[in-house]
């Protein structure tokens, strides 16, 4: 049985600067995740580079973090054009 691949946004991707904002807003730091959530620094570090994390961190995030929404902590924004991988 060949499994189908999940098909993959190519116009639009995850931003966590609205988090680096919010953080900033709050007066924390990623060490305090770390310290207070136990957030792993491989986690920090796909929101560095706009990586996909799982909703419940997000959400662990949110809850910390007193946001209004999860709009507080990720955006979704368009793919620049020379960053659009058209699939094959």
């Amino acid at each position: 049985m060949v499994k189908k691949e999940r098909r993959k946004a190519t116009t639009i991707k995850i931003s966590y600067k609205p988090f680096e904002k919010t953080l900033i807003d709050k007066d924390k730091k990623k060490v305090d995740l770390k310290n207070d959530l136990g957030i792993s620094p491989s986690t920090l570090q796909k929101m560095k580079h706009g990586e996909y994390i799982a909703l419940d961190v997000i959400v662990l995030l949110c809850e910390y973090l007193d946001c209004d929404s999860i709009s507080d902590i990720v955006e979704i924004v368009p793919v620049d054009d020379k960053e659009i991988i058209i699939e094959q």
